[in-house]
């Protein structure tokens, strides 16, 4: 399946109301020129624009958030703890020293962070999906193993890129930052995990069917006139 086919199954199978978002992770310096990135205040925060646009990033584009930078790889654990940034989250009680050292991130430094929307990218490493309640119930049963993760939100991306799907509520910040809708949540897939996925979620989403019907019918017992 293409890309393409795999964004249309994932859609339709879960219900999404936005494109999911393929992330690719280069290792090697680009050698293309790239366009230019309109600031962000974190790396989260190129997950929306990315489902409409092709976003080449690099370190300086996610500066702006020294935990998102320590978790996608661009900062060791001393330079995020020493950001400003951080020192207020640290100072709130948000998080601790020990979240942070315990949070997951890349295992290798990129040069390049590539967003853009998941139909027609080339090799993703993970894919971004925004999902509803339901939508995660149709999910969870099609990934028995899918992660719940705690703050910050953009771990899921390098748990993702190390093959474990994960989703989060979408930590305080993050939420704030991206304005992320209070019934949404956002999940991240390794991208070669995604054709069998779909499959998986074909069952799923018929039993998921079947039972409604039952539960519909089941209710309409009950109901009185």
């Amino acid at each position: 399946m293409t890309s393409s086919d795999l964004t249309g199954a994932l859609v339709d199978l879960l219900g999404l109301e936005h494109p999911p978002v393929a992330v690719t992770i280069a290792d090697d310096a680009p050698s293309a020129p790239r366009a230019p990135v309109v600031d962000q205040p974190a790396g989260c925060c190129f997950w929306a624009p990315a489902q409409d646009a092709v976003l080449d990033t690099r370190a300086a584009d996610h500066a702006h958030c020294s935990v998102g930078s320590y978790t996608h790889g661009f900062l060791d654990l001393e330079d995020a703890a020493a950001g400003a940034d951080t020192a207020a989250l640290l100072a709130s009680g948000w998080v601790t020293g020990d979240d942070l050292a315990a949070a997951p991130r890349l295992a290798t430094r990129p040069t390049a962070i590539r967003y853009e929307p998941f139909d027609g990218a080339a090799a993703p490493d993970v894919v971004l999906i925004r999902l509803s309640p339901a939508a995660l119930t149709t999910l969870q049963s099609a990934v028995p193993g899918l992660r719940l993760t705690a703050k910050p939100q953009c771990q899921i991306v390098p748990l993702a890129a190390a093959g474990t799907s994960a989703v989060s509520p979408g930590c305080a910040v993050s939420r704030v930052r991206t304005g992320l809708p209070a019934g949404e949540l956002t999940a991240a897939l390794p991208a070669a995990d995604v054709p069998a996925l779909v499959e998986r979620l074909r069952h799923t989403r018929a039993a998921d069917d079947a039972v409604a019907a039952f539960a519909r019918d089941d209710l309409a017992a009950f109901t009185t006139a």
